[in-house]
């Protein structure tokens, strides 16, 4: 296979995967494969706090505030630490990873990833 074939398959196989990506959410695509652990530059972060695992009706969500999963641990473990539990020994926390929002009626989404 001389050059010139190598760089037309390298570009049809970049237009393919261009392609196939647009069809969907290309964001949320995209933010899978390189960033499959933590939040995308563009993605926000949600931290989901239950101080008292003994009433999980008590919850605290933040807003979409914190840049990556880091932030979001951190925001987490303060407010543990705020409610006498520092090692989060009686509470657990989730990070709520880009939410996307349904295109169908915009009435409801998912995010991307959430991690505990």
């Amino acid at each position: 296979m001389n050059k010139r074939m190598l760089r037309r398959a390298i570009l049809a196989g970049g237009i393919a995967v261009l392609a196939g990506v647009s069809l969907g959410n290309p964001h949320r695509h995209i933010a899978n494969i390189l960033w499959p652990d933590d939040a995308a530059p563009w993605e926000k972060v949600t931290a989901v706090y239950v101080p008292d695992i003994t009433r999980p009706t008590r919850i605290e969500v933040s807003e979409a505030a914190y840049d990556n999963l880091a932030a979001c641990r951190e925001h987490v473990f303060e407010r543990a630490a705020e409610n006498g539990d520092p090692d989060l020994e009686k509470g657990r926390f989730e990070c709520a990873i880009g939410f996307y929002a349904d295109k169908d009626d915009g009435s409801g989404g998912e995010y991307r990833l959430i991690v505990k």
